[in-house]
């Protein structure tokens, strides 16, 4: 292999793993909600650190006839884990837009596409007509490589297509980040068959693996604050619906102690319906309330609670 085409690939499969190895580092940090989420960027980014090293130790014993069979191993083991992160997004997807995996079409044809796959995997190790290592660990390809990239090209598609059909069963930063790896890979698949020896596709699978993982992070975040706001509101909802009846009936029976001063009787009630009807625009409210409006309510308040009260309350 040219110097120049090696030193870019070793510099592609480097920052390729040192990618991988921050993804790692942050889904161990980053992920707080979801655990079974947590477990599956745990396998994959694992999985894709093999795939990046296995890439990398074969450019390093490349044309290296001291290296013996490790070169065809690291190439075949390469090529394995690469297939196995498309059938892993494929349960992930499922997983994703909740729907039951076992026996669902779209992982039964993910996983045919990829026994289809390592078929022909296997089948390249005994022949020279998909690719081959020569005598001095010459990597070539062979006049049928195309017929290997067909499958996981497949695999990519039939992942699209799951995506498309079930793309409202997710937000819309998970059907990006799911749209961001399917389409960088093929792109960059597409960029290697023109340019032949340069592994851009590494590159390409770690950088869309990152991204994967940020934008799921940012949609995990926001549904659990989305959760944790909902909760917040449900308990405040409890309270008021809990708190309000005894402060209504409470309020009516100082109001209806003062029907012998009709004008006293009168300035309560007007108290007591400013009191609710404030009560009321705060639970529709989605922005602050004014402090003035917020001193007008508690005024009512303390009005009625001094009239049901009497001397016992001494408001300063």
């Amino acid at each position: 292999m040219d110097g120049g085409i090696l030193n870019a690939n070793l510099i592609i499969s480097i920052s390729g793993l040192v990618i991988c190895i921050l993804g790692l580092i942050q889904v161990s940090v980053g992920f707080r909600h979801d655990r079974k989420t947590k477990r599956f960027f745990i396998l994959f980014f694992s999985c894709l650190i093999a795939y990046v090293s296995m890439n990398l130790l074969e450019h390093l014993t490349d044309a290296s006839p001291e290296a013996g069979m490790i070169p065809k191993i690291a190439m075949f083991l390469e090529s394995t884990i690469s297939s196995v992160l498309m059938l892993l997004l494929s349960g992930f997807l499922l997983d994703s837009c909740g729907i039951e995996k076992k026996r669902h079409p779209l992982l039964i044809t993910s996983f045919v596409l990829w026994l289809i796959y390592m078929g022909l995997l296997i089948f390249t190790q005994f022949t020279t007509v998909i690719y081959y290592y020569d005598a001095g660990n010459g990597y070539h390809r062979g006049n049928w490589y195309p017929v290997l990239l067909i499958p996981p090209v497949l695999l990519m598609l039939v992942n699209l297509i799951g995506l498309i059909i079930f793309r409202k069963r997710i937000s819309f930063k998970m059907r990006f980040a799911f749209a961001l790896y399917l389409l960088l890979p093929m792109i960059s698949m597409l960029i290697q068959m023109l340019f032949y020896g340069v592994y851009v596709i590494v590159l390409g699978t770690a950088i869309a693996a990152f991204f994967m993982l940020t934008y799921n992070l940012m949609d995990q975040t926001e549904r659990f604050y989305g959760q944790q706001a909902e909760y917040e509101k449900m308990k405040v909802d409890i309270m008021m619906a809990e708190v309000r009846p005894h402060f209504i009936f409470n309020s009516l029976t100082a109001i209806r102690a003062c029907l012998d001063e009709p004008e006293k009787a009168e300035a309560a009630l007007n108290h007591f319906t400013k009191f609710l009807r404030s009560s009321i625009d705060v639970l529709e409210e989605t922005e602050c309330i004014p402090m003035a409006e917020e001193l007008k309510t508690v005024d009512n308040y303390l009005y009625l609670a001094k009239e049901r009260f009497g001397e016992k309350l001494t408001v300063l």
